[in-house]
């Protein structure tokens, strides 16, 4: 579907573009033809490049080959992407140096059907591979064109690393069906906190954009000072919660910001606002093709799509045959009952009257204070986060009769206890800040944040608190 849906376009249209090169849509079925040769004899592809053409045309060479594809994201460390290549039988790597043999001979690693293996740092260290078919993303891909239309088709700027599932699925596979020319950047270019981000968009004259939320508020402050983008149509932002006050001050300024809900398992995108249908403090209504429901307060998907999982724990063990972890396994926290074929997320939500889905937080992350009172530290989070003082928040409070929380100031002059105060007159007295500590800023290389901006609780915690993490209170209590 993908290829056919992208061959049908103007060729003499640009669909791909970077510094120094770019592929019109009528010569992308030769480039990616002549890169599905070079692909003989490769077994599983690991891409390491920065965002430019060559990532997307060796991507969809591999896709079109049938060649498993594992993007490396370039926030790994050393250790996680040689975990992630070993436990993924990765036998040639493309790098800037070229396309080479890793010497992995290890085969049926993977799941029969595998089209990427997309990893993901999530809360802890050790990387945790998906194996996702190709009809799962192509799903995903279209869906996303379907409830968006056409009229959104100019010029994507892929902000987020390609190698992220978010951005490779929602922004590149999307773009393309739509016949968007994908503009791509690579990601030195936005700086090491993404403070030339307002010069790429505005070169590039940009429609539509995939942020994460600190990536928003980024973007939220250059808004303020070198003025407004007025090319962009939509911006979808996902990657953790983000609250609705926040969405509501970017659209004042001339971002037209929709929050959107997505997981690994589901090849990115489950469900997302969109400008004829929105509702601010959701995350919108499913896609077309997902089907999900409440159980107990945690949204479950049915038939989600991925094919299992990759584990680098059995690897290093030596213990190939163990290596795949069928989605009905335990893994994460998170399995597929394969007699209904149900996906449990682990996320907390519920959907309105109007079909509608909220999310409020992570099952395994709900604090329990000494008074009783349930609180999804994400609900806490996002509304300190509205704050522009705060740049970074973690709450926490578990078997304590009051919430805490970990702060970094957005800047030397930012006044955390006026922002505070302001976050505690819109929520109730027990999910209240009482006191807080500020620090500096949480980063991936730092260990304290995933590749995709959401913190390492338990790492945070264990470095700035006396107090276990909630998590072992919980355990011992």
């Amino acid at each position: 579907m993908l290829f056919e849906l992208i061959l049908n376009h103007a060729p003499e249209k640009i669909a791909l573009r970077d510094e120094t090169q770019s592929v019109r849509y009528g010569d992308l079925g030769r480039e990616v033809q002549n890169r599905v040769e070079a692909l003989d004899g490769v077994s599983v592809l690991a891409i390491a490049l920065d965002n430019s053409v060559d990532w997307v045309l060796w991507d969809l060479a591999a896709l079109k080959a049938g060649t498993p594809c594992v993007p490396v994201p370039p926030f790994f460390t050393p250790e996680q992407i040689f975990h992630s290549l070993q436990s993924a039988g990765v036998t040639h790597i493309l790098s800037p140096e070229g396309l080479r043999n890793t010497g992995t001979e290890r085969k049926d690693v993977l799941p029969k059907g595998t089209a990427k293996v997309t990893f993901t740092s999530g809360t802890t260290g050790t990387p945790k591979g998906v194996c996702l078919p190709r009809s799962a993303m192509e799903n995903v891909a279209g869906s996303i064109v379907e409830v968006l239309g056409n009229e959104f088709a100019g010029t994507h700027a892929s902000v987020l690393p390609l190698a992220v599932l978010l951005e490779n699925v929602a922004g590149l596979y999307a773009g393309l069906i739509a016949g968007c020319a994908i503009e791509l950047t690579g990601l030195n270019n936005f700086g090491q906190n993404y403070e030339h981000l307002h010069n790429v968009l505005k070169s590039s004259k940009a429609t539509s954009v995939i942020l994460v939320p600190e990536i928003l508020r980024v973007l939220m402050a250059q808004i303020a000072i070198q003025g407004a983008l007025p090319d962009l149509k939509f911006i979808a932002v996902g990657g953790s919660k983000i609250d609705p006050a926040l969405v509501m001050q970017a659209r004042s300024i001339g971002l037209p910001v929709y929050e959107g809900y997505g997981l690994s398992e589901c090849a990115s995108v489950v469900s997302l606002n969109t400008p004829k249908e929105d509702k601010p403090g959701s995350v919108g209504k499913l896609l077309a093709h997902v089907k999900a429901r409440i159980v107990n307060g945690e949204i479950q998907i049915e038939n989600p799509g991925f094919l299992g999982y990759v584990s680098a724990s059995s690897l290093r063990e030596g213990n190939a045959d163990e290596a795949i972890q069928r989605p009905q396994e335990k893994s994460l926290g998170c399995f597929a009952d394969a007699r209904n074929d149900v996906f449990a997320t682990g996320d907390l939500g519920d959907f309105d009257e109007d079909g509608f889905l909220s999310v409020t937080g992570r099952k395994k992350n709900v604090l329990i204070t000494s008074y009783g009172r349930n609180v999804s530290p994400e609900w806490v989070e996002s509304v300190l986060l509205a704050h522009p003082a705060i740049a970074q928040a973690v709450v926490y409070g578990d078997a304590q009769p009051h919430l805490s929380a970990i702060l970094v100031p957005s800047s030397a002059q930012a006044n955390i206890q006026s922002a505070v105060n302001t976050a505690n007159h819109s929520l109730p007295d027990y999910a209240q800040i009482k006191d807080f500590k500020t620090s500096s800023p949480f980063t991936v290389e730092g260990g304290l944040l995933t590749g995709t901006g959401r913190p390492r609780r338990e790492q945070i915690l264990n470095l700035y608190t006396k107090e276990k993490p909630y998590e072992l209170l919980r355990s011992t209590g």
